[in-house]
């Protein structure tokens, strides 16, 4: 079927999705990640580096709630698209709320062009009706839509490429294939966690020759797209990787139990917060993600695709949902710092397998959860701050003053733990669940 036929069955979805994702794109944003968007735009547009430290407030452009933020941790496409869409919203600046749109329209599109793979992916499977139902669960996902449409953030399109790298792969156009996952990689690092699976598979499925260049080509992309800009536009060569390499080991405390940390420093009647850095500084704690994400890979490898007869008779798609699966729930359990938005790497595997090895009461569990958790970390009117500065600083205000604080610390953890038990308890269920 070609894609007009598919849009055509999509249409009234789309249609309906992305309204509501316009009706939130122009007024909110998350009130630090989406001001340092606002920013990095305008002075990137206006020839300043994108590696340079800080970024200060912009007359006329968000709000000065932060006397200044710190640059982007992603390779630099994100960064010189803002300063494309500054550059076209300068052509007609009608309203900052029209540059704050034209931000959010490549998350929202990746959000569409998402769901359409997503959707071609399991029509090619399942029932058409399956199929529409399935997409229907991703794109009108409340989750989903907050994240492109009120936060911001466009993980969105690095998940497009890595769906649209397993429909190249499942087409055995293997170098489109590593191409494309090189593109998602190039937008955010995260989808390099299922890179190592794509390369067994390719191995196992073809020959290791080709193996190896999928592994090469999905590598070389990112790197040559990052040098590219870097050089032609003078920036620091030596600082193009700085940022994403921070993100390795970063620490934090967001949508894991590991968050524990700060609710301990507030119930402590004495100071241990030298003691808590300490331990979460350990390299055992700081890298266990690393011995999560290796688990998995081995066990991809000692499991799939080991009898020759069965390389043909495999649904290999469940089977490369099913371990990605795998590989972002190691990611998620094993990492001290889980942003909310990495939940979304979760679910789009997910729904894939709803219905085979998962229901749909999971995934509206865990991203019920996820919301839940993000509203509490971050009050649902500050991300209305675009329109009211006030509304951020009554949320700075209570969640840095006691009890208040104390509340928000342990409704963080709650749902926090919660969300990991259940991750925990879906893997828990036992092999047959999985070996279905």
């Amino acid at each position: 079927m070609n894609l007009h036929s598919r849009l055509r069955e999509l249409s009234t979805l789309f249609a309906l999705g992305t309204l509501i994702r316009f009706l939130f794109s122009f007024w909110t944003g998350h009130p630090w990640d989406f001001e340092v968007f606002i920013r990095v735009g305008y002075y990137i547009a206006h020839g300043a580096s994108l590696y340079q430290s800080v970024f200060y407030p912009v007359a006329g452009l968000g709000q000065p709630i932060h006397p200044f933020v710190s640059g982007l941790g992603y390779l630099p496409i994100w960064g010189l698209y803002l300063a494309l869409v500054y550059k076209i919203y300068s052509l007609a600046p009608l309203s900052p709320f029209l540059y704050y749109a034209l931000i959010k329209a490549l998350p929202i599109l990746g959000d569409a062009g998402s769901t359409y793979i997503l959707y071609d992916l399991i029509r090619s499977k399942q029932t058409v009706n399956e199929a529409k139902k399935k997409a229907i669960m991703v794109f009108l996902c409340p989750f989903i839509i907050f994240i492109s449409s009120v936060w911001g953030m466009f993980d969105s399109v690095a998940i497009f490429f890595t769906l649209l790298s397993v429909w190249f792969l499942l087409r055995n156009r293997i170098y489109s294939s590593s191409f494309s996952l090189g593109v998602g990689i190039f937008f955010k690092i995260i989808p390099a966690l299922y890179l190592p699976i794509q390369v067994i598979f390719v191995s196992r499925k073809h020959d290791l020759f080709k193996g190896a260049m999928h592994l090469l080509i999905a590598f070389l992309t990112p790197l040559a797209f990052t040098l590219l800009p870097t050089g032609l536009l003078g920036w620091n060569i030596s600082k193009a990787f700085v940022p994403v390499l921070s993100q390795t080991d970063k620490l934090g405390d967001s949508l894991t139990y590991w968050n524990f940390r700060p609710l301990i420093k507030a119930l402590s009647t004495t100071d241990i917060s030298t003691e808590l850095d300490a331990f979460f500084s350990f390299p055992l704690i700081r890298y266990m993600w690393l011995l999560g994400l290796l688990v998995c890979y081995v066990s991809f490898l000692a499991n799939e695709y080991n009898d020759p007869k069965s390389l043909k008779a495999n649904d290999d798609l469940k089977i490369l949902a099913k371990w990605f699966f795998f590989v972002t729930i190691s990611f998620l359990l094993t990492r001290v710092f889980i942003p909310e938005q990495f939940v979304i790497y979760l679910l789009f595997p997910m729904v894939i397998l709803v219905g085979n090895h998962l229901s749909t009461r999971d995934f509206n569990v865990l991203w019920i959860l996820t919301l839940a958790f993000a509203l509490v970390n971050t009050f649902p009117t500050a991300f209305a701050y675009l329109v009211k500065p006030d509304y951020w600083y009554t949320f700075s205000f209570y969640s840095n003053t006691a009890p208040f604080s104390t509340w928000r610390y342990l409704a963080r953890f709650i749902i926090a733990a919660l969300f990991d038990l259940y991750l925990a308890r879906i893997l828990l269920r036992g092999n047959k669940s999985w070996e279905k």
